[in-house]
């Protein structure tokens, strides 16, 4: 379907059941293979690093992008220094991070136990010469353009930028385009790109086709290209519309993200 959708570049969360990270290097590279066999390029290593449980709180994961649970900091660097590897086999310096998962509604009560591994990612990041980008999500302590940006600004580090997903920061309340993505917008290493709405009731979000929800996709893209941003726009589909398929949520959505794509 990627060759069909004229799609160049993809990202990988796995590969026969394992995130990359888990897999041999014989495994790494007959994935390599295979994509570049198709003139495909993968623009970041989808790790789930720092997606775990911070000082060993908060409930186990559930979705870790098909890898083995990992909770403590010794862990997490070890994997950082595989997906450092992987990352220089596909010619990629960037390497997704996150913010642990979620413990409260306020992340500047927790503010200090974050920056410390993440201190210590900086410097294997700086070590290995790649550079980690922090992915605001709903279901970690950093969910906002707002929040995410001050703290990557704190950590005060080139090797830590901003991977920006609207749809996650309208998922935490935000509004993405143009609140959430002022903060950050000098800062975006990477871009992942959903829709969603919010049910008039119950005012639950919920994911949708791209370019058919609340958020401004067309104002969003146009400000990227307006600011200098240089690098991919990935498109993270989770919708699977009603009796259908997810292979039919992403056409929907890729056909959606298109016709934004023609606008600009």
């Amino acid at each position: 379907m990627v060759e069909e959708l004229g799609v160049k570049w993809v990202e990988i969360r796995s590969a026969w059941g394992k995130n990359l990270v888990d897999h041999t290097d014989a495994a790494v590279r007959q994935v390599h293979d295979a994509i570049h066999a198709r003139g495909l390029r993968v623009p970041c290593i989808a790790a789930p690093l720092f997606k775990s449980r911070l000082r060993g709180q908060g409930e186990a994961s559930q979705e870790l992008f098909f890898a083995q649970q990992r909770d403590e900091v010794a862990q997490q660097i070890a994997m950082l220094r595989r997906a450092a590897e992987i990352a220089r086999l596909f010619d990629t310096k960037l390497v997704r991070c996150f913010s642990f998962w979620r413990l409260g509604d306020d992340p500047a009560e927790i503010w200090p136990d974050l920056l410390g591994p993440f201190q210590e990612a900086i410097w294997v990041a700086e070590e290995e010469d790649v550079i980690l980008v922090l992915e605001n999500d709903f279901e970690c302590n950093l969910g906002s353009g707002r929040q995410t940006s001050r703290f990557i600004e704190q950590v005060g580090s080139p090797n830590l930028r901003l991977l920006w997903d609207p749809g996650n920061a309208y998922f935490v309340g935000e509004t993405p385009y143009p609140a959430g993505c002022k903060f950050g917008k000098r800062l975006i290493g990477h871009v992942h790109v959903k829709d969603a709405v919010r049910d008039p009731e119950t005012h639950q979000p919920r994911w949708v086709a791209l370019g058919t929800g609340d958020i401004d996709l067309s104002g969003q893209l146009n400000a990227l290209q307006a600011d200098g941003y240089a690098g991919v726009v990935s498109m993270e589909n989770h919708f699977t519309p009603a009796g259908g398929s997810p292979e039919e949520g992403v056409r929907e959505s890729f056909a959606g993200l298109q016709r934004l794509m023609a606008e600009i």
